[in-house]
């Protein structure tokens, strides 16, 4: 049985940002979210892969990022299909991006910060076998997240739409379960 808070939150839709470093869930958690909600999860890098754009499709294929205004038109045309709500994942990644997605209005009335220690990501990451995830370039990754994408987060920090989720030491249902009761009691 839904309690009344639920329908609350229904009613107003769900914007969510998930923040995290690498190998903190957010694709994982993000799917969980969707489909409790019914809300479209958004990833800038995959819509962007599966693009139909020739100059998008160029960028892609040699490995270069689209250019900024372009991922903000895109995520805004992914969003005006979501009336219902929307989980924005891995945008923004700084505050330049952040700026633009308030130029856009684009908006967000959740903020999920997934918090996960270095070990526990050097952990997860190592475990993938990929070439690149070593515990240096790891570790790199991690310095590059917290330079670029922790003033992001300070951003949000202390704000009532801010929701700090502790993301390991439990299973990733379990996880998922914390992150939709809080998104629900909120």
């Amino acid at each position: 049985m839904k309690r009344f808070s639920t329908y609350i939150i229904e009613a107003a839709s769900i914007k969510l940002m998930l923040l995290g470093g690498p190998g903190s869930g957010k694709s994982t958690y993000s799917e969980a979210i969707s489909k409790h909600f019914g809300i479209p999860h958004i990833y800038p890098g995959d819509i962007l892969r599966k693009s139909d754009d020739p100059e998008v499709k160029a960028l892609i294929s040699k490995g270069e990022f689209a250019p900024l205004d372009v991922v903000v038109k895109i995520i805004k045309q992914e969003i005006l299909k979501s009336p219902n709500g929307y989980i924005l994942d891995g945008f923004p990644r700084n505050m330049e991006q952040l700026k633009e997605m308030q130029k856009a209005s684009i908006e967000v009335n959740r903020v999920v910060f997934l918090d996960v220690s270095e070990a526990e990501v050097i952990r997860r990451l190592t475990a993938r076998g990929r070439a690149d995830d070593k515990p240096e370039i790891i570790k790199n990754r991690l310095k590059v997240y917290e330079k670029e994408t922790g003033p992001v987060v300070d951003y949000y920090k202390g704000r009532s739409e801010f929701i700090s989720i502790k993301a390991e030491g439990d299973t990733a249902e379990n996880t998922s379960k914390k992150i939709i009761k809080e998104l629900e009691n909120d």
